[in-house]
């Protein structure tokens, strides 16, 4: 029988947290968990009733350190840091116009929430970008993602940009 999934999740976690330890060390360290006598385990042949997050953590330690050198390997890891830097950006980019649309001075009724949207964006990314001009390049990526997601309906349901009226 099959671990629950609750289970499964828990082990997981516990892997991961040995995974990630700053000073990883082989050794029997969690409370034993019985597993199905048709599982293959990653234990010794006395504990193979039992679950050790720190013996499958080495191992994939072990795997990861054999990938470190690998060209596919270094540009999946270069294009997840892009990756995550610039959700990063969008992230706080999103926040920021969020919060500029929430304050009462940029609200004005007669105002559409799109047009809202666009306006703060707007002021936001040039404050952003004027006072950290090395930003500059996230920040368009940014605005065009977050304006994309927004707006982007809403301007074609308008009829383009040259058909809002940006000043009103």
């Amino acid at each position: 029988m099959a671990p629950p999934e609750a289970e499964v999740e828990w082990q997981t976690s516990e892997i991961i947290n040995c995974l990630f330890e700053d000073e990883p060390s082989v050794g029997f360290r969690c409370s034993p968990v019985t597993l199905d006598a048709s599982l293959e385990t990653d234990g010794n042949a006395e504990s193979d009733d039992h679950f050790d997050p720190v013996v499958i953590a080495d191992k994939l330690r072990t795997v990861a350190d054999a990938l470190n050198d690998d060209f596919a390997f270094k540009a999946a890891l270069a294009d997840l840091k892009k990756a995550a830097a610039q959700e990063a950006a969008e992230a706080a980019f999103s926040s920021g116009v969020e919060a500029l649309c929430r304050n009462q001075v940029s609200q004005r009724a007669e105002v559409s929430p799109e047009m809202q949207l666009i306006r703060a964006s707007a002021a936001f990314g040039l404050y952003v970008v004027k006072s950290s001009p090395e930003l500059k390049e996230r920040v368009k990526s940014a605005m065009n993602a977050f304006l994309g997601r927004r707006v982007h309906s809403w301007l074609i349901k308008e009829g383009g940009w040259d058909k809002v009226n940006i000043e009103d």
